[in-house]
C-alpha cells in the first residue's frame, strides 16, 4: 500500500465548460508533486502534473486522454490558495480559491483528525464522515471516502482537515473562465463521482 499526504479540492467548476481537481502533495512514493485535472462536459480528461515521478504515479490511479508534465505553482497564504498551471498553447491557468474553517468545521476536525486509524478504516466511519459535514458545507452526503477507481486501485481518504470554500476565481490564458458553480458534471471514476459543492481538505489517500 503506498501512501500520499497533502492538499485536496475534489470538485471546482467555473461556467458551463470546465471542471478541475486540484491535488498538491507534500508526500508521496514519487516525492512531492502537484496536480491539476481537467474535465470537459464530454469527459475529456487532462492531466497536468508537476514532476514524471507524480505522472507515473497518479496515472495509475485514474484515467486520462491527456498528460503533460508541466509547471505547477501552488501557494497557500491564510485563507486563499493560489494555482498557477502553464498548460502550454492555451496558455497560463489561474485559480485563487478562499477557504475557511468555521466554527462547526472545527469540530468535525477535530473528530477526524484524532480519530484512530482502525476506526477511520471503517465503511460505517467512511460512510458517517461525510453525512456529518454534509450540513455544514452544502457537500453531497454520499461522498465516497473508499471504493475502486476506474483504473481498478482500492483507495481510501482519510480526512484530517475540511475547510469550506467561500469563493473562487479562474483565468485561462487571460481570459475569465466563468463564475464558481455547483458542479453539474457526472463522470465516472469507478466508486467516485464529481461532487456538486467545493472544498478544500488536508488529508491522506491510501492506495493498494
Amino acid at each position: 500500500m503506498l501512501a500520499e499526504k497533502g492538499w485536496f479540492i475534489p470538485t471546482l467548476q467555473f461556467g458551463d465548460e470546465d471542471v478541475f481537481l486540484v491535488e498538491d502533495w507534500d508526500d508521496t512514493p514519487a516525492g512531492p508533486y502537484r496536480a491539476v485535472f481537467h474535465f470537459t462536459p464530454g469527459d475529456f480528461r487532462t492531466l497536468y502534473v508537476s514532476s514524471e515521478a507524480g505522472k507515473d504515479l497518479v496515472s495509475t490511479i485514474h484515467r486520462f486522454d491527456e498528460i503533460r508534465v508541466t509547471e505547477i505553482v501552488s501557494r497557500r497564504d491564510g485563507g486563499r490558495w493560489t494555482v498557477e498551471v502553464d498548460t502550454g498553447e492555451k496558455g497560463m491557468l489561474r485559480m485563487e480559491v478562499d477557504h475557511r474553517e468555521t466554527p462547526l468545521l472545527k469540530a468535525v476536525n477535530l473528530v477526524a483528525r484524532h480519530t484512530p486509524d482502525i476506526i477511520a478504516r471503517n465503511r460505517l466511519y467512511c460512510a458517517l464522515l461525510p453525512r456529518l459535514a454534509a450540513p455544514i458545507l452544502g457537500t453531497d452526503p454520499g461522498q465516497k471516502l473508499m471504493g475502486v477507481t476506474e483504473m481498478g486501485r482500492n483507495t481510501r481518504f482519510r480526512l484530517e482537515r475540511v475547510f469550506e470554500v467561500t469563493s473562487a476565481r479562474c483565468a485561462w490564458g487571460g481570459r475569465e473562465v466563468g463564475p464558481l458553480v455547483d458542479c453539474c458534471f457526472r463522470h465516472d471514476m469507478g466508486a467516485y463521482r464529481t461532487i456538486s459543492k467545493a472544498m478544500v481538505s488536508y488529508l491522506y489517500l491510501f492506495v493498494e
